[in-house]
């Protein structure tokens, strides 16, 4: 057989598979849709002794055949071939953030280019789709999974286990550069870096002190400039992750270095990088004039908050002047809420509540004032 007629074979043999997992799933929701309401609540059951599975795997079964056979259009892609069972429920995770009108826009655009680009490439097109499409429905989704962050521990063979951290992208890629900033500084010797880097992890993470400077974390923000404009709210790229929405950015982002890369919203191309983290010395600066967090009766030290600053980031405004020391919970009290604030020329800091009111943050000098 002639090499050519043999890839040919090959690609049709694959889009036979996405056919077979497309008519399982219509044909499994045939079976559900026959069956007595109060049984459908068991029908992983069922499948156990017709498809030799267990209860869990049938649900599993069920699930995915449910979401499918809902979405029409990608089920039909499926079964044609043009694309496969994972970018098929990508596509449909993808969505699932979005109502139905938008739902049927997104699909047949997200279809199309997952026919002809990987899973990752497709999957990483479809969030900015979609956080494009609708910013405010795809940052409800991030709250939503973010209430899902945990900690497992899976126990594997030979005394080995493996830890499973689930968190906010930025905060995951934050943590990433430091450990792998310290493993890289280690001298020498017979460990690979992922070695390295599993033991700087099981450090940090028991309170022991590592062999090599922690240095300072750093991530990659690409955003159009309109957003500094406030003409958009386009979704900011992280590098090695993707698109996030752009409010949930400052707020992660606070508590460590990010460079931001303005683009240019014609041709989508780096024009300009500014950094986000105030230096060592103003932080110093910063933290002796203003103890504790600035927000009137918290007493929350400065050296464990995050450096807010009162005039949004406009890369230029990284100054004393417009930093000042905020908790977590009042840094996001100020971002999420109507809560706003005010840097005074005098240095003092005031804050408007939602009704109104304007509160003024008393200055606490270190040392006494001159007597004339």
């Amino acid at each position: 057989m002639a090499p050519a007629d043999i890839e040919d074979e090959l690609v049709a043999a694959y889009a036979a598979i996405g056919k077979a997992v497309a008519d399982f799933a219509s044909t499994l929701m045939k079976l559900y849709d026959d069956l007595d309401p109060q049984v459908q609540q068991y029908a992983g059951d069922v499948l156990m002794p017709l498809l030799r599975v267990s209860q869990v795997k049938g649900n599993k079964l069920i699930d995915r055949a449910m979401s499918l056979v809902e979405h029409p259009a990608v089920l039909e892609a499926l079964s044609e071939g043009r694309i496969d069972e994972g970018k098929a429920l990508m596509i449909i995770d993808q969505v699932s953030v979005l109502d139905a009108a938008n739902q049927a826009i997104a699909e047949p655009v997200l279809i199309a280019h997952a026919a002809s680009h990987n899973y990752t490439a497709s999957q990483r097109y479809a969030r900015r789709y979609v956080l494009k499409l609708d910013a405010e429905a795809a940052l409800r989704r991030h709250e939503e999974k973010r209430k899902q962050r945990l900690v497992e521990k899976f126990n594997l063979d030979d005394g080995m286990c493996s830890l499973r951290v689930v968190l906010p992208a930025l905060d995951a890629a934050l943590a990433f550069d430091r450990i792998d900033r310290i493993a890289r500084a280690l001298p020498k010797d017979d460990r690979t870096l992922d070695q390295k880097r599993s033991d700087v992890a099981a450090d940090l993470l028991m309170g022991r002190e590592t062999p090599a400077p922690q240095g300072e974390v750093c991530v990659n923000l690409t955003m159009p400039i309109t957003n500094i404009l406030g003409l958009t709210t386009d979704p900011v790229m992280l590098t090695g992750y993707g698109p996030l929405p752009a409010p949930i950015v400052a707020d992660v982002a606070a508590n460590g270095i990010w460079k931001r890369i303005l683009t240019d919203p014609v041709t989508g191309m780096a024009e300009h990088i500014t950094t986000y983290r105030p230096t060592p010395a103003q932080r110093e600066l910063i933290n002796a004039r203003y103890p504790t967090c600035t927000m009137v009766g918290c007493n929350q030290p400065a050296h464990r908050c995050d450096l807010d600053h009162c005039c949004p980031f406009d890369g230029t405004n990284t100054t004393v002047q417009n930093l000042r020391p905020k908790c977590r919970h009042h840094h996001r009290m100020k971002t999420h809420s109507n809560w706003s604030c005010e840097n005074r020329p005098d240095g003092t800091h005031v804050w408007t509540t939602p009704s109104g009111k304007v509160i003024e943050t008393e200055l606490e000098p270190i040392a006494e004032p001159a007597p004339f």
